[in-house]
């Protein structure tokens, strides 16, 4: 009983007999301030590792960064580097210089041909976490080729030319665009690119729904890649809205195409249409032009002729991946490129597989979701 009293007593002590004490007089204080809200970097929309140690371009990446609405963190070095990405990855992208020390008050002979350090961070980096997007800042290179770099760094896209920073940042959010498309987006767009592909019949000229909505993925990441080309995404409007009408421009090019060689009763070429400019309500505003061309073939869609020579260096010791950009480049289908190049169905998946992981990035695999 004495327990039970104890207990019930914790509970509910009794109050003192006798009046309520009176409170003191005067008026009331202030309430107290808010406490202030915690910060975190990792809670910005955009963020950013910079591993670099010249202070000029790591204010200039920094201030760039934050242009494009990035939350950046930055370290001096590969060891500290890699201690700021174990403590707060993922990072939308990572940003190492080629020449970085490996700590402070370790001098750089920047006479040697191979700088290991940036690229060992790299390394370390894709052994955490394989998805993450990075970019090697090599500005004491005048082109890529020039630059030494293990094989397990070959996917991961060079800054030889600082003016450049700006198209892949934006080729990186496309790809991580691409990645976050859901079960039920993907199924949406499959089916209306499905829709668009039998409402041409045989203007469709045996290319499939999922010929179409890789084509449209394709585009934007090259348009990405290549500023100013009229394919980029406008990221006031829906990335689904924007490969919807991406690929409602391609049918309708390739309805047009159809019908222009079937009056002329000749196969006429067309260059890549511009893609429709939509404001910020995803309105469309001006129609797409047929422009006549006399040298490409109609799926030079995929590449631009002033681009071709960049995107086929790129694959210069992939025999199988350099064939297939040739084919579609002369205006081939699938079965066609298959069978004028001898390759079967895994080759040609494989190699198209290798082009979207080194133009899309190795986040989503080069589009492990669908064989093409």
């Amino acid at each position: 009983m004495a327990h039970l009293l104890s207990f019930i007593g914790t509970r509910h002590p009794i109050r003192p007999s006798g009046p309520s004490p009176e409170p003191p007089l005067g008026p009331p204080g202030p309430p107290p301030d808010p406490p202030l809200p915690l910060r975190n970097i990792n809670a910005c929309p955009k963020t950013a590792l910079v591993v670099e140690n010249d202070g000029s371009l790591l204010n200039f990446l920094k201030r760039s960064l934050k242009d494009e609405g990035y939350a950046v963190r930055t370290a001096a070095n590969s060891g500290e580097g890699l201690r700021l990405y174990r403590d707060f990855a993922p990072f939308n992208v990572v940003l190492i210089d080629y020449c970085v020390p490996q700590r402070d008050g370790v001098g750089i002979d920047l006479q040697a041909p191979l700088q290991t350090n940036g690229t060992e961070l790299a390394i370390a980096i894709r052994e955490i976490d394989p998805s993450q997007a990075m970019i090697i800042v090599t500005l004491d290179y005048l082109n890529a080729k020039e630059v030494p770099r293990p094989r397990e760094v070959m996917h991961i896209p060079l800054l030889v030319d600082i003016c450049k920073l700006h198209s892949l940042l934006e080729k990186i959010e496309v790809d991580r665009a691409i990645e976050a498309l859901t079960s039920s987006e993907l199924l949406r767009l499959q089916q209306f690119a499905d829709y668009r592909v039998r409402g041409l019949g045989r203007a469709a000229r045996g290319r499939t729904g999922e010929d179409l909505l890789q084509e449209a993925e394709l585009r934007t990441l090259i348009g990405a890649e290549a500023t100013g080309k009229g394919r980029r995404w406008n990221k006031n409007v829906d990335f689904v809205w924007h490969l919807t009408g991406t690929m409602r421009s391609i049918s309708n090019c390739w309805r047009r195409q159809f019908e222009a060689a079937a009056q002329r009763k000749e196969t006429e070429a067309y260059l890549i249409p511009t893609l429709p400019i939509y404001d910020a309500e995803g309105q469309e505003h001006s129609p797409l032009d047929d422009l006549g061309s006399g040298q490409a073939t109609a799926d030079q869609l995929l590449i631009e002729k002033d681009e071709e020579e960049g995107v086929l260096s790129r694959f210069k010791d992939d025999p199988e991946a350099t064939q297939v950009l040739h084919g579609l480049l002369d205006g081939l289908k699938k079965n066609e490129i298959m069978s004028k190049y001898g390759l079967g169905e895994k080759l040609y998946a494989a190699a198209v597989r290798r082009i979207r992981v080194t133009l899309l990035g190795p986040r989503n695999g080069g589009g492990e979701r669908r064989e093409p």
